[in-house]
């Protein structure tokens, strides 16, 4: 299987499962809380990536032109520089749903209390 399709894959299941677990969160009133945890650990992610491809952990830098002998850590250092961007946008979807949310929330509550 050739390396691209390896770090796309990674990247579109860690996607797909943020997607879901945002979507438990939001039937249970969690979205906003789990849109900041999100965020916070897709840029610890990211960090933690950035650090090892910068410093070379484990050939963690040759992730671009490794080819069809990459290491686990090559592609860990792919998926985790690539997809937190991605995390980080859905995170913040997920706080402009929940602010959304709790502002019609509070316009509901407004309309209904007799004046």
């Amino acid at each position: 299987m050739s390396t691209v399709w390896v770090v796309q894959i990674g990247v579109v299941g860690v996607f797909a499962l943020m997607c879901g677990a945002l979507a438990v969160a939001w039937l249970r009133g969690r979205l906003g809380a789990a849109a900041i945890a999100l965020f916070a650990v897709a840029c610890l992610v990211w960090v933690a990536a950035f650090v090892a491809i910068v410093s070379g952990f484990h050939g963690a830098d040759g992730f671009t032109d490794c080819h069809d002998d990459c290491s686990s850590v090559q592609y860990l250092a792919a998926v985790g520089f690539l997809a937190p961007p991605l995390l980080i946008s859905l995170a913040a979807l997920g706080m402009i749903v929940a602010v959304g949310q709790r502002r019609r929330l509070r316009r509901r509550s407004i309309n209904e209390t007799p004046a």
